[in-house]
C-alpha cells in the first residue's frame, strides 16, 4: 500500500494569519513499508480567479439567429513558493513508520483578503506532491485564510465632513415647477460595523408635486472584471440597511437627522490589492413620488473598515458654532480593543476623539477575552508586550464575532446623545430613531 497518510498541519491551528506573518508547520507522511521517492515537493501560492457565464446571440452561416453559452473569465497571481522537502538528486527510501518535513514561509506585506463570492474568489492554499517512480503520485491540498486588517486611519480624508445635493425639476400639467432641493451631510465617511452613520438629511420642495416619502439605504456593490475573451464587468448590489422617512409637501421643507445602524454581522473582505474583485459602500438616498415622475436619487460614498477612524480634536468639522459636544467620560471604554494604537473613549454613532497634543488615555479595564481558548498571534511588528496579550487578533472567521462597535451601556437615566451638524451652520438638535424596515430584496430603482 507504500504512503498511508500524507497531511499539512500548521502551527497556528486557526490557519489564519495576516499579510507579513510567517506560515509554518510541517507535512507529515506515514508509511505501512518501505516506499521508493523521487521527491516530495511543496508549493505554497495565492491568487484571485473571475468567472461566469451569460447566454448570447449570434446570427450563423445561414443568416439565422442562434443562443450560445459565453464564459467570461479572468485569474491574478500574488505570490508562489515552490521548494524540495526531500529527493531532487535521484531516488530516495521511506521506511516504515512516521516521518515529518517542516516547512516555513513569509507572506507579502500586500495581500487581499480571502473571499468567496458567487463569480469570483480570494483563495490561499499549500500543496505537497510525493513523487513516486513507477506508480501513482500522491497528492494533497490545504487551505489556509488570509485576512488583511482595513485601517480606516490610513487614508485622512475619511475624517472630512461630506456634503453631497441635487437638484431636480418636476412637469405637472405641462408646467415647470420649481425645484425640489436634496441636500445630505455625513460627519464624515469611515465606519466599522456595529456603528451608526449620522446622517443629515434636508428637502426642500418647491414644486408642485407631492414627496411621498424618503428612503435611506445602505447598499454594499460587487464587481467581477473579466478580461477573456473581452473585458467585461459583472456587477451585483446587496441591501445592507433601510430607513424610510415621511414625505414632504407642495412647497415644503423638512431636515431629518437619523441614525443607520451598520449590521454587526457584516464581513468585510479587504480587496485593496485585488484587481479583478472590487467593493464598494455607499448610501444610497431616494426621495419618491407618485405619477409619472422620476424619483429623485443621491448617491454618497463611504468607505468601512474594521480599525474605526481616531480623529484628533482639530480635525475639519462642520462649521457649527451652536453644535452640542458631550464630555468624552460619560460613556463607558470600548470593551473591544482595537488594533495597533491606544484605544480611545467612544462616543455612539461618533468617530472615536483622541488628544491633539499626543497624550495617551489610561488602559481600558480588564475584559474576559471572548475567545479563551483561542490563542493569540500577534503581528510581527508589535512590541513585545503585544506578546503577553490574551485576546485573539482575528479568531476563526467561522465562528460568530462579537461586536466590534458595541452596544454601550449609559451611566445615566437618559442616555445623552450628540446633536448632528446642521446644514447651515445651526444645531439640528437631538436625534430621532426612526424604525428600521425589513430590507426588500432588488427593490433599487
Amino acid at each position: 500500500m507504500g504512503v498511508k497518510t500524507l497531511q499539512i498541519i500548521y502551527d497556528n491551528p486557526t490557519t489564519v494569519f495576516m499579510p507579513g506573518q510567517a506560515v509554518s508547520g510541517r507535512v507529515l507522511v506515514m508509511t505501512n513499508e518501505s516506499v521508493k521517492v523521487r521527491s516530495i515537493k511543496m508549493k505554497i501560492s495565492g491568487g484571485a480567479n473571475v468567472k461566469w457565464v451569460e447566454q448570447e446571440s449570434r446570427r450563423n452561416n445561414n443568416g439565422e439567429t442562434e443562443n450560445y453559452s459565453e464564459s467570461y473569465q479572468s485569474e491574478e497571481e500574488y505570490f508562489e513558493n515552490k521548494f524540495t522537502l526531500i529527493g531532487g538528486g535521484g531516488e530516495s527510501h521511506l521506511e516504515e513508520g512516521e516521518h515529518a518535513y517542516p516547512f516555513n514561509i513569509t507572506l507579502p506585506h500586500q495581500l487581499p483578503s480571502t473571499y468567496n463570492g458567487e463569480h469570483g474568489n480570494i483563495h490561499y492554499e499549500a500543496k505537497v506532491t510525493i513523487d513516486i517512480p513507477w506508480g501513482k503520485d500522491k497528492e494533497t491540498k490545504s487551505t489556509f485564510q488570509v485576512i488583511s486588517p482595513l485601517n480606516l486611519n490610513e487614508e485622512p480624508n475619511l475624517s472630512e465632513p461630506i456634503k453631497e445635493e441635487k437638484e431636480n425639476y418636476y412637469c405637472c400639467c405641462c408646467c415647470k415647477s420649481g425645484p425640489m432641493t436634496l441636500v445630505v451631510c455625513l460627519p464624515y465617511s469611515g465606519y466599522v460595523p456595529g456603528q451608526n452613520i449620522p446622517v443629515t438629511i434636508e428637502l426642500d420642495n418647491n414644486s408642485n408635486v407631492r414627496i411621498e416619502t424618503v428612503k435611506v439605504k445602505l447598499e454594499k456593490e460587487i464587481a467581477f472584471k473579466a478580461t477573456h475573451p473581452v473585458g467585461k464587468t459583472k456587477y451585483e448590489t446587496a441591501e445592507l440597511a433601510k430607513l424610510s422617512l415621511d414625505g414632504v409637501e407642495e412647497h415644503g421643507s423638512k431636515t431629518w437627522t437619523e441614525q443607520l445602524p451598520i449590521p454587526n454581522s457584516l464581513i468585510l473582505s479587504n480587496l485593496k490589492y485585488c484587481d479583478i474583485i472590487k467593493e464598494k459602500y455607499f448610501l444610497k438616498i431616494e426621495s419618491c413620488v407618485g405619477g409619472m415622475n422620476e424619483n429623485t436619487r443621491l448617491y454618497v460614498n463611504i468607505t468601512m473598515g474594521n480599525i474605526p477612524l481616531t480623529i484628533a480634536q482639530d480635525a475639519p468639522q462642520f462649521n457649527s458654532p451652536n453644535q452640542g459636544t458631550v464630555p468624552l467620560d460619560q460613556y463607558l471604554p470600548n470593551p473591544t480593543p482595537t488594533i495597533g494604537f491606544v484605544e480611545p473613549t467612544p462616543v455612539p454613532g461618533y468617530a472615536q476623539q483622541a488628544p491633539s497634543n499626543g497624550q495617551q488615555y489610561p488602559p481600558p479595564p480588564s475584559v474576559p477575552s471572548p475567545y479563551p481558548n483561542q490563542q493569540y498571534y500577534p503581528l510581527p511588528s508589535d512590541p513585545p508586550s503585544a506578546y503577553h496579550q490574551t485576546q485573539p487578533l482575528y479568531p476563526n472567521i467561522n465562528t460568530q464575532q462579537p461586536p466590534i462597535n458595541p452596544t454601550f451601556q449609559y451611566p445615566h437615566p437618559q442616555p445623552i446623545v450628540p446633536t448632528a451638524p446642521g446644514l447651515n451652520g445651526e444645531s439640528i438638535g437631538l436625534i430621532s430613531q426612526s424604525s428600521l424596515e425589513n430590507p426588500e430584496t432588488n427593490k433599487y430603482n
